[in-house]
């Protein structure tokens, strides 16, 4: 045991210590980041109406959804 207490004792544990701080990062921003990528909203500049239109030109929602969920922006 008194192997254990030599001069690097100190080192050791601080290295111990960093590689389990590294490690719960680590697991920590995996869990807040899909495909690689962080999760943040980004600002595109556009209006909500803008990313509506565009929505519907690309065919992702019906003439209908788009009168309803602009009829609500138009409410707020």
């Amino acid at each position: 045991m008194f192997w254990w207490y030599g001069p690097f004792t100190w080192l050791i544990f601080f290295l111990v210590v960093g590689v389990v701080v590294y490690l719960v990062i680590k697991y920590k921003l995996k869990l807040t980041t899909r495909n690689g990528r962080r999760d943040f909203i980004r600002d595109t500049g556009e209006s909500a109406l803008e990313t509506l239109e565009k929505r519907l030109a690309r065919g992702e929602i019906t003439e209908e959804e788009f009168d309803r969920i602009r009829k609500k922006l138009d409410e707020t």
